[in-house]
């Protein structure tokens, strides 16, 4: 599968909320328990993804479904990327990676889906901006961002644009630099018990496939 440096950018919402949530793996049921705890509204409010949708959970289908609803976005992850990569394009080191890792739920599933995933997949952005009611500007992106100005992105080499979907550096660095020209980077990926602020960088992955509860951030 091709990386393109593909962003997404939504008008800030005047209807309601905008809510960032971690990587969800396939467990859609305790998110929506999340989501109505929080009284979100599909009709007005809106969640983004940090990406990794599927695998490791029981409703990676659930998952994959949630692309069609229009209150729902998400920025690709490096298990959607494993996914297209080994299955469609036939990368036989990408689909034993994705297998050791959480993909054995394909084998269940109804292989006349899979054309549409892997359009819904392909069709993901690797960074997705939005401004909030505030006025503060938010920039999300699964694993990391490799450089240190978001103007930089479209500029992006392909090295750069893996390191959206794997980095790990900057996280177990503990890296406290800033990224220019947004106010708020969000990242999943990195698993770690309790958001964690890095900069102007947050991590909302606290491994929810591990019994966690998600980390749900209204974007103000």
């Amino acid at each position: 599968m091709k990386l393109a440096a593909k962003k997404l950018i939504l008008n800030t919402n005047t209807l309601g909320r905008d809510f960032v949530v971690g990587d969800i793996h396939g467990h859609v049921s305790k998110l929506m328990e999340q989501l109505d705890a929080l009284q979100f509204d599909i009709d007005r409010d809106r969640l983004i993804c940090v990406g990794d949708l599927i695998d490791r959970g029981p409703e990676s289908a659930e998952a994959l479904a949630l692309l069609n609803q229009p209150w729902f976005f998400s920025v690709l992850g490096n298990h959607e990327l494993l996914m297209v990569s080994g299955l469609k394009y036939q990368n036989s080191q990408h689909k034993m990676l994705w297998l050791q890792h959480g993909g054995e739920w394909i084998a269940s599933s109804d292989p006349a889906q899979w054309g549409a995933w892997f359009s819904a997949i392909e069709a993901l952005p690797i960074a997705i901006e939005v401004c909030g009611s505030s006025g503060r500007r938010y920039g999300i992106v699964h694993a990391d961002y490799p450089t240190f100005d978001w103007q930089d992105f479209e500029t992006l080499s392909d090295k750069q644009l893996e390191q959206c979907i794997w980095g790990r550096s900057h996280f177990k660095q503990r890296s406290e630099h800033r990224v220019s020209s947004i106010d708020q980077l969000i990242h999943g990926h990195n698993v770690c018990e309790q958001e964690l602020a890095l900069g102007n960088r947050l991590y909302i992955e606290p491994g929810v496939y591990q019994g966690r509860d998600f980390i749900i951030k209204e974007l103000l």
